[in-house]
Order: structure tokens, then C-alpha cells, then sequence
């Protein structure tokens, strides 16, 4: 059976910097003592921060232990960040670190303030850690991928996971199979979601 599936994954080449955007109103927001912006936040964020220490060796309450700790220090310092668009780097960079500081046995919980104390910790983590960058790559590229999709319909939601985001993808045939609708009407049905989700990614 022939697979129309494209070559090219449009759903991993849209640019971050739509979600950066989004993140920046939210933190202003929290700055302002919005709470329903920063549960958003939280949940926006939680997934990404737990699998960290997760993909790390800890257990789930240790990983607990560490999102929350993410979470304070970011409270904490709401009036110190000067980037509010780079907060998704802010906030994978602490989990980093207060994971590592978890593995060390250090009671001291690492929030680095510049990134010259940045660039000194990494050079201090060998290259086959578990969190290597490419890693962390990974788990953020994944991160965006189901912000967006989280805020389609059902139907899109779908049709985008089959045909994209499966190791092998699906053909027109399967994914009309699944949805119950004739497999000339996934072409066109799958270029509309591309647009709602762009749409999304550029509000």
C-alpha cells in the first residue's frame, strides 16, 4: 500500500518563537498576581520539567520534589527575569540543574542567575550524561509539538498524530479508516489543520 504521508514534518518546522510569545504574556501576567496565568503555566510546563529528572534516573516522587522546586524558584524570582520570552530556556535550564545538584547529593539546589554560571556548571557535566543537549532538544521539541496540538479540535488533533507524529506514519487510507470519512477527504482535511495549528502558534 502506498503511503501519502509527506516527506517533510511541518508540524516539528514551526518556529518556537510563536510559543516564546505566548510564554512572555503569561509571565507578565503572573507578575501582575494572575493566578489563572500562572496555573497555565504550571500546566503548560509540568510534563516538560517532570520528564527532566524522569529521563535522568529519579523516581517520580524525587521529580515531584524537583518541579515544585522549579516552580518556587521561578516565584521567586518573577521580578529578576529579564527575558520573560526566554522562560521555557529559564525553566528547562533549573530543572537541569536542580536534577544534577538531586544526583550529586547536594542539599544546595542549583538556579543559575547569568549565563556565565551557566556555561562554568555545563562544563562540569560529562557529555554522556543523561541530559545531554541534544536530549533536552528532544524532550522541549516534544513539549511544543503538544502545546499546539492540545488546542485543536479532536478530529485535527488525530488526523496530525497519525500522519506526523508516529514512528511510522499512517496512509490516508488508515487515518480514514480511523476517523470514519473517505480517504480523498484527508489531503485537504489534513491542510486545514496545518493552517488552524499555525494559526495557533502565531496568536
Amino acid at each position: 500500500m502506498t503511503r501519502k504521508a509527506p516527506a517533510k514534518n511541518p508540524i516539528q518546522e514551526f518556529a518556537a518563537s510563536d510559543l516564546e510569545k505566548s510564554d512572555a504574556k503569561l509571565f507578565v501576567a503572573c507578575r501582575k498576581g494572575d493566578e489563572k496565568a500562572w496555573n497555565q503555566l504550571v500546566d503548560r510546563y509540568q510534563r516538560l520539567i517532570v520528564t527532566i529528572p524522569r529521563r535522568a534516573g529519579l523516581n517520580e516522587e524525587q521529580a515531584a520534589d524537583i518541579f515544585q522546586e522549579v516552580f518556587l524558584t521561578l516565584f521567586e524570582k518573577l521580578d529578576e527575569i529579564e527575558q520573560p520570552e526566554k522562560l521555557r530556556s529559564w525553566l528547562v535550564t533549573t530543572a537541569k540543574f536542580k536534577t544534577w545538584a538531586m544526583i550529586r547529593g547536594s542539599r544546595r539546589y542549583y538556579s543559575p542567575d547569568t549565563e556565565e554560571e551557566l556555561a562554568r556548571e555545563l562544563a562540569t557535566i560529562p557529555d554522556t550524561s543523561p541530559l545531554a543537549d541534544q536530549q533536552l532538544i528532544e524532550i522541549e521539541q516534544q513539549h511544543l509539538i503538544r502545546t499546539a496540538l492540545s488546542k485543536l479540535e479532536e478530529r485535527c488533533r488525530k488526523i496530525l498524530a497519525l500522519v506526523y507524529l508516529r514512528t511510522n506514519p499512517a496512509s490516508y487510507a488508515e487515518v480514514a479508516k480511523e476517523i470514519g470519512v473517505g480517504e480523498t477527504s484527508i489531503s485537504p482535511m489534513r491542510a486545514r489543520c496545518l493552517e488552524k495549528l499555525a494559526k495557533i502558534l502565531t496568536k
